[in-house]
């Protein structure tokens, strides 16, 4: 793997395009309590993070000509150590530039022997707070804003020191965890876990460890980078300006869309209808979702569907019987608490809605390696129209004005082999232009 260190046009040192990386070292702790740098047996590096998953996940590749497997008796359980940097160019904007990361290996995987001289295998590595998550089960009971749960079964029961919890779930409420483990426990909270009726989200990054925030919040951020998908370059290799271009550039953009909206309208993205049974009284109560009416939290200005279609001649927004939802509440449970369900009871048919219409647009774009970029950022994309070099230019009338826009990054794969590249999922739930105009 490279150590891709050079020097600029004007004689300054550090990396001239941000493709570039410096592999440092790569420990892996031995069951004989020895830290060996196995940098030389790594072919490439790839780091997974997703707004979905509460820890980091990577896959280590390797070739191994000196019988390192055999000698450090690797069992699966090892640690491992990654740090990876770069020095950029001065006058450059990234802010981050290095990567120190702990691990477990979960998994050795894709052994493989095709010659006496050398074998090749895989690490599957992971947060080590999931082999922490695999030893305990929480059987107590709970009291406290979701916020305050969540927090507390970070620090308490999974011993994460790097964690960003949102505690803006202001409901306080009672119960008893059912025998589950701490990251089960937590998803098992984020069901009922909502703020100005969007949904929360529980992952980590490579940059900030743990993160427990609204989709509301995530909305509300600064846009970490505008991005644009264009066919040529302005600036000189070797520059500053040139690194900030590249930087920007997108490489590839694609989807496979899966754009309809036969799921959204039957998953209750437009309309939907709850029942609720309060088991102390007996009370039965429907309440009805609108989109409309409703006025969700949005990435855009613009919501993802037409006024000008209906089905059995109603329009998106009246469809409430198309999804049904079912909460059991318990006003006597507690004198003074509500029980688990209750933050549903207001709130969950918009946070549905919310979750389905994230999905309106989904893209993959590439990118060269961000350092900074992480899961939960807020990006701009700017992608011309289908053109050739000759006419293509950012002049308005040239802008693919329904593609582009803001979206949440949901999903990165960062690949370290020849080059740090990135291969990153954005999603929206809405766009900058009226789709009826």
């Amino acid at each position: 793997m490279p150590s891709s260190s050079t020097r600029s046009v004007d004689g300054s040192d550090g990396n001239i395009s941000p493709d570039s990386y410096e592999l440092k070292e790569v420990i892996f702790h031995s069951n004989a309590r020895k830290r060996i740098d196995i940098k030389a047996y790594i072919q490439k590096i790839e780091l997974f993070e997703n707004i979905n998953s509460p820890f980091i996940e990577a896959v280590v590749s390797i070739q191994d000509a000196s019988s390192f497997f055999e000698q450090q008796k690797v069992t699966g359980d090892e640690s491992v150590d990654i740090k990876i940097k770069r020095t950029p160019l001065d006058g450059t904007k990234e802010k981050v530039s290095e990567f120190n990361l702990k691990f477990k290996i979960a998994e050795v995987f894709n052994f493989l022997r095709d010659g006496p001289s050398v074998q090749f295998y895989k690490f599957r590595l992971v947060s080590k707070h999931l082999y922490t998550n695999q030893v305990k089960s929480l059987q107590r009971s709970f009291q406290g804003s979701i916020g305050k749960l969540v927090k507390d079964i970070c620090k308490k029961d999974l011993h994460v020191s790097k964690a960003t919890i949102n505690s803006d779930t202001k409901d306080i409420i009672k119960g008893v965890y059912p025998t589950i483990r701490p990251i089960q426990a937590i998803n098992w909270l984020l069901k009922n876990a909502f703020d100005n009726g969007t949904p929360y989200f529980f992952y980590e990054t490579l940059n900030n460890g743990l993160q427990f925030n609204s989709l509301e919040n995530l909305y509300e951020k600064e846009v970490y980078e505008t991005y644009e998908f264009l066919p040529y370059f302005d600036h000189d290799v070797g520059t500053s300006d040139s690194y900030n271009e590249q930087r920007a550039r997108i490489v590839g953009f694609g989807s496979d869309f899966n754009m309809g909206k036969l799921n959204d309208v039957g998953e209750g993205a437009y309309a939907s209808t709850l029942h609720t049974l309060d088991l102390a009284t007996k009370k039965y109560t429907k309440t009805f979702y609108n989109y409309d009416s409703s006025k969700p939290k949005t990435i855009s200005k613009n919501k993802p569907f037409s006024d000008n279609k209906a089905i059995d001649r109603r329009k998106y927004g009246e469809l409430k019987e198309a999804k049904h939802f079912f909460v059991s509440l318990n006003s006597g449970a507690y004198p003074s608490h509500k029980n688990y369900h209750s933050p549903a009871f207001t709130t969950i048919l918009k946070s549905e809605s919310h979750l389905q219409t994230l999905g309106f647009n989904t893209h993959e774009i590439s990118l060269p390696g961000d350092f900074g970029l992480q899961v939960g950022n807020k990006v701009h994309i700017k992608m011309i129209k289908p053109t050739t070099i000759e006419d293509a230019d950012m002049d308005t009338v040239m802008l693919d004005k329904y593609n582009s826009g803001d979206y949440l990054v949901t999903g990165i794969i960062h690949t370290f082999n020849n080059f740090y590249t990135m291969l990153v999922t954005i999603q929206r739930d809405s766009t900058e232009v009226n789709v009826d105009a």
